[in-house]
């Protein structure tokens, strides 16, 4: 578990703490248990903490603010939609984040937004069920980058500067500029 574990148990003990109103040995004796198995299920689900130092945590701090901010505007349109009319299709989402967390994060995000529900997820494509204006056509090339714009909103660009790139470790250049062995 080591001393970053420990920590975890004892905010999530914090927080159980809080939510019960309560400081009694049996409200911390629980939340310590409670935090235990959290942390349990959370090693056995989550990535390991070698997949998180990919990506800068600090560039991430406004994101939930941002897509609280993407519910609100998502809301108005989708209740322009419910009024006016609307479609629903199957639209399959291009993303350029290398790190599957933010994959993952954008793909939460994008089902948390009303109006698209993320289905399913492969490699670098999000398939997603949107509701989009009537006056557009899911099939057309033209319209694929209002797709684009209503599904991802924003949120990839904001993911794209938490994402950390990788250096390549130890790599020696052994040609020089005309190609020949260096010795």
């Amino acid at each position: 578990m080591g001393r970053y574990g420990f920590f975890v148990l004892l905010a999530l003990a914090a927080v159980w703490i809080i939510l019960v109103e309560s400081l009694s040995w049996q409200s911390l004796a629980f939340g310590l248990l409670l935090g235990a198995f959290c942390t349990y299920f959370s090693d056995m689900f989550l990535p390991p903490i070698e997949a998180a130092r990919t990506i800068n945590i600090k560039k991430l701090f406004f994101f939930p603010l941002y897509v609280i901010w993407q519910v609100y505007s998502a809301g108005f349109q989708m209740l322009k939609f419910v009024i006016v009319g609307g479609k629903f299709a199957f639209i399959n989402v291009r993303t350029n984040l290398k790190s599957e967390t933010l994959r993952v994060l954008l793909m939460d995000s994008i089902t948390f937004v009303p109006g698209s529900i993320s289905v399913d997820m492969h490699d670098d494509t999000i398939m997603t069920l949107c509701m989009y204006d009537k006056k557009l056509d899911a099939d057309d090339p033209k319209h694929r980058a209002a797709f684009y714009d209503w599904i991802v909103s924003g949120m990839e660009d904001y993911l794209a500067r938490a994402e950390i790139e990788e250096k390549a470790v130890g790599y020696t250049d052994d040609y020089d500029d005309n190609d020949e062995e260096v010795s």
